[in-house]
């Protein structure tokens, strides 16, 4: 098997015109690296959720001060996840954020995103519910990019951990 990474993206909200914050991914062999996303000047206002911000925690303001410009943030995952086998726990999502993202840069995606229940799928259920029940103790989803895909590569290590 190739590279995996683990992919995780937060964004405005969960409607059709919501669009992405923040993406993270970590290799299996790696630490995480994260980006906050600068709002596109196409990505509509109204989108923001502030349910959403109360989960996450970031605020509007600091994208716009902090956040990277998304030719900046296609460009870095790109060169940093080609030829990797990327994989996210809501591919669905993800999916539809990183398009956003890309269209919004007018540039092309360079990798493709997996289910990583797929990644798992092969291993004992019994050995996958443990390594879940752990992670959850141990590394637990915050809804923000990092946590989260570290969340994704405890259960990764701990499932595959006697394979």
């Amino acid at each position: 098997m190739g590279k995996i990474a683990f992919l995780d993206l937060e964004a405005s909200g969960l409607g059709s015109a919501s669009w992405p914050i923040e993406v993270g991914w970590c290799f299996d062999d790696g630490a995480p690296e994260t980006m906050l996303i600068r709002p596109a000047q196409e990505w509509p206002h109204e989108a923001w959720d502030d349910h959403a911000a109360s989960l996450h925690g970031l605020a509007y303001d600091v994208l716009e001060a902090s956040g990277l410009v998304v030719g900046e943030v296609c460009a870095r995952l790109n060169q940093a996840l080609e030829g990797a086998a990327v994989y996210s726990d809501a591919p669905d999502w993800d999916g539809f954020w990183l398009y956003r993202l890309f269209a919004a840069a007018r540039a092309r995606q360079r990798f493709s995103l997996c289910d990583f229940g797929d990644l798992l799928c092969e291993l004992p259920p019994q050995t996958v519910a443990a390594a879940v029940a752990e992670a959850k103790i141990s590394s637990p989803h915050r809804h923000r990019a990092r946590e989260d895909v570290l969340h994704m590569k405890k259960i990764f290590d701990l499932a595959t951990a006697s394979c």
